[in-house]
């Protein structure tokens, strides 16, 4: 275990409303906490959403939720495949972690949980070094193009679309 006191590590946050979220209401929030500077990744988890049915006397027909809907966070668009009933962020430091602290009281009209912990996986495991393979021989990293999508995959995902990257300060800049 790493314990070098001058070493700044990420702080990760759990926001756990206590409802689940409108599509308004989660796009409200994530833009909200994306206009935190130190804000590195954020990941949300909640109830899917299916297209079809799939199992029952209604099996293959359509499913028109009326929350599968097309959000836009950080100038980036992208539907919404789940009711969200958590939102996981993590930040560079402690004042960052004060700031979307208060983005989530401005944007939430209601009561939610706010912890501190180890929610979103920093070092790559067995399925992402199967997945992405490695750098080099030396190097133990994976063969990823922006290290923080590490940990936001579903490994048994057919696809990778429900992944939005959105630049960074750095990168708006150039």
């Amino acid at each position: 275990m790493d314990t070098n006191p001058g070493e700044n590590k990420p702080i990760q946050v759990r926001v756990f409303p206590k409802r689940l979220l409108q599509p308004a209401t989660a796009e409200k929030v994530l833009n909200e906490i994306d206009q935190v500077s130190g804000v590195i990744r954020m990941l949300i988890n909640g109830k899917n959403l299916p297209r079809k049915v799939t199992s029952g006397p209604g099996t293959g027909a359509d499913v028109n939720h009326p929350d599968r809907k097309v959000i836009h966070v950080g100038g980036c668009a992208f539907e919404l495949h789940i009711i969200v009933g958590e939102i996981l962020v993590e930040v560079e430091n402690e004042c960052a972690f004060e700031d979307v602290r208060a983005a989530c009281e401005r944007a939430l009209p209601f009561s939610f949980e706010f912890k501190r912990g180890h929610y979103i996986k920093r070092r790559p495991t067995l399925t992402d070094y199967g997945k992405y393979g490695f750098k080099s021989k030396e190097d133990e990293r994976v063969n990823l193009e922006d290290e923080r999508l590490l940990g936001l995959t579903d490994p048994n995902a057919k696809t990778d679309d429900n992944i939005c990257v959105i630049g960074t300060e750095k990168e708006k800049e150039k």
